[in-house]
């Protein structure tokens, strides 16, 4: 079934600043109820791309408002057979702050050849590189949005994905690595978790402080209060996929703290602008 990020208001942050280990405060996000964004991409443009074995897969390029170079988002998909209409819901949002988005379609799913059942975290792999090479992206400002498995597959490999295009930051949502996998991933992070998720301690506090206490880069930690693991709202009553009504119950909270840390992250880009466009 398809999965998201959802709505609620309780912010648990910790933060990291390079090269102390200080914790800081980032703004606190919009928390009220909002309808589903409206904004949409001023172009599109279908990428394909092979995999490692060779099998054709199919995804996305959406571009902001503006001119380029943009900053960019790569969705890295949950677990399932899935394709990039799993993150509809989520690309207007970073459309509307500025960022171009990445989604793909899973092998055998969507446009995408093959069978689903395999090569997930290599054909994620090759969906970064297809992503991060288009010429309208901005090299300095490239962001992964992992979530559930997708956090696994990142960790995975992320060795690779710095070889390709050493990402700025990577957001863990619904983040499964623990202490000893956190680690591997050597950029700054943002990780975001239902409050309802049994380990909840090992992969949310435990894990932010390992990754501060191991790297500079910066950690930070967002508890979504009143979610489900994959970060939707279950304050009334769970959700029914089957319900074309689901997008809605995505996690504000989760969101708006997503949205404020891509934001922070690129501070240095907005302000560069501010001077280019006064």
């Amino acid at each position: 079934m398809r999965r998201w990020l959802g709505l609620l208001l309780l912010i648990v942050l910790v933060g990291c600043t390079a090269p102390a280990q200080q914790s800081e405060q980032a703004p606190a996000p919009t928390l009220l109820p909002t309808p589903l964004p409206t904004a949409s991409a001023q172009a599109r443009r279908e990428i394909s791309f092979p995999a490692a074995d060779g099998t054709l897969l199919a995804g996305e390029l959406a571009l902001p408002t503006g001119s380029p170079p943009y900053p960019l988002v790569v969705i890295i998909h949950h677990s399932g057979p899935v394709d990039r209409t799993a993150y509809a819901y989520m690309e207007p949002l970073l459309l509307a702050r500025g960022y171009a988005v990445f989604r793909f379609d899973k092998r055998g799913t969507g446009a995408s050849e093959g069978s689903y059942g395999c090569c997930e975290s290599d054909d994620a792999l090759a969906a970064y590189q297809a992503a991060t090479s288009a010429p309208e992206i901005n090299q300095d400002y490239i962001f992964i949005a992992a979530q559930s498995i997708g956090t696994y597959n990142v960790a995975e490999q992320f060795a690779a994905y710095r070889t390709i295009a050493p990402p700025h930051g990577v957001a863990l949502l619904s983040n499964l690595l623990d202490q000893a996998m956190i680690v591997a991933i050597e950029a700054p992070i943002h990780v975001i978790v239902a409050d309802s998720e049994p380990e909840l301690n090992l992969i949310g506090p435990e894990a932010v402080a390992a990754h501060q206490a191991a790297l500079p880069y910066g950690a930070s930690l967002y508890v979504a209060k009143g979610a489900e693991h994959t970060l939707f709202d279950i304050t009334t009553g769970p959700i029914d996929w089957e319900d074309p009504g689901w997008a809605e119950r995505y996690h504000r909270g989760a969101m708006a703290s997503l949205l404020d840390w891509l934001d922070h992250q690129r501070i240095p880009l907005r302000a560069q602008s501010a001077t280019d466009h006064p």
